[in-house]
This record gives structure tokens, sequence and C-alpha cells, in this order.
């Protein structure tokens, strides 16, 4: 029996279609196991997260509990005499410079809130976009001028918060981040008079990219900054004793 070659051309298609939903049928059930892999990790990896941050809570929740219950037993003891009122003192004003209670006091507020242009043509482009740098320089600029407690964006800064850029945000310590392309707002009890004239000093708002925002300084006589969420270490710290 003869082939013809409308025969050949057919049983030709025929295999190469064969193969395509072959090969088709493959990749499909490759991403489908892919997608549920995927799944799976994100699914694991938000029940860490908030297993996590359960975690935390629970720890500042007893953290505050043990705290309260410390302070308790040093103003029973500082009732015994002026010895312990002293100490008792001293030991309040520890955990205001450590960050570790809530503070008021007099002192500034500097708000730095992007330019509208900086963000128009190119939003890729963040040369000019605020930075580590341009924290950390407000942030010595605070202290040098006397403050005794600051906060960014209600986040406390201790003697242990590094500000680094971290993604597309600058992180300050492990408490949290702020965004170059959203308000940030400093605040830093002390001497107000004396921080306005450091913060608003010629040339101090105009280092790095400060110049491409606006920032606005006001001095304020009751500023409110929240205690610290971050855990204060000292695994390598020793007293010397004399």
């Amino acid at each position: 029996m003869k082939i013809s070659k409308s025969q050949v051309f057919i049983a030709i298609v025929c295999g190469l279609l064969g193969f395509l939903l072959a090969y088709q049928f493959k990749v499909l059930s490759n991403k489908n196991i892919e997608s549920n892999i995927n799944n799976y990790n994100k699914s694991d990896i938000i029940s860490e997260i908030e297993s996590l941050k359960k975690e935390k809570e629970e720890l500042t929740a007893t953290n505050s509990k043990l705290s309260d219950e410390l302070k308790q037993i040093e103003e029973t003891a500082a009732k015994n005499g002026d010895l312990g009122k002293d100490v008792k003192n001293q030991l309040d004003d520890a955990r205001m410079q450590l960050g570790i209670v809530d503070v008021k006091g007099p002192g500034v507020v500097l708000t730095i809130s992007p330019k509208s242009s900086i963000f128009g043509a190119n939003q890729n482009d963040a040369s000019g976009n605020l930075g580590e740098d341009e924290l950390v320089h407000v942030v010595n600029l605070l202290w040098y001028s006397g403050a005794e407690a600051i906060s960014i964006n209600d986040i406390r800064v201790t003697s242990q918060t590094g500000i680094k850029t971290a993604g597309n945000g600058i992180a300050i310590g492990s408490s949290g981040k702020v965004y170059p392309k959203d308000k940030v707002v400093i605040k830093a009890i002390g001497d107000k008079a004396r921080l306005n004239v450091g913060i608003s000093f010629p040339g101090s708002l105009e280092y790095g990219s400060l110049p491409n925002y606006n920032n606005e300084v006001k001095a304020n006589d009751d500023i409110f900054i929240g205690k610290s969420t971050q855990s204060l270490k000292n695994d390598f710290l020793k007293s010397v004793k004399e």
C-alpha cells in the first residue's frame, strides 16, 4: 500500500503535537509542584514570624512586670533611710539614660519631609534620598548639643541603637525602619535653647541629601519619648572591681 505525502505530513504533525502536549503537561506539573513548595515555604515562614512576634510580646510583658516589681522593692527599701533614697534616685537616672523607661521634658522636634520634586521624574534614582549618613549626622548633632533622650519616628535611640541602610529603608536598631519617601520625625529632650541652636546653626541641615528635604525645627516644652523596645546586651561587658 502506498503512503502519500499528505499522510506522512499528517503523521509528522500529529507526532509533533503529541510531543508538545506531553512537554506542556510536564511544564505545568513542575509549576504546580513549585507553587505548592513556595506556598508551603511562605506559610511556614509566616507561621514562624507570628510565633516570634508572640514570643517577643510575652517577653516584653514579663520584663515590664519584673521592672514594676523591682521598682516596688526599691521604693520599700528607700523608706528605710536616706541612703536607700539616694540609691533609688541613681537607679532611676540610670534607667532614663539607658532608655528602658518612658521620659518627658522640654526639647525640640525636627520634622524631615520629602519635597515632591525629588520623587518625580526618576523614582528609581536614590542618589538624592535620605540615608543612614544623614540620620547619624542629625543624631550626633543632637547628642553634641546636649540631648538627654532621642527618638526617630517614636523609636528610642540608645547607646546600642545602630542606624544602617537595610533594603529600601533605614533600620533603627532592631526596633523598626524609616523610609526615605516618608516623613521622619526626630524628637530630642534637653535644653531646648541649646538644642535649637545646635540643629538650626547655619550648615547643620545642609549635610548630604538633607537640602533635598523640608526640614522644620520646633521647640516644645512637653515632649514624650517612649522607652526602647530593643533589649540591651552585656554579654561581654564586665565590671572592673578596684
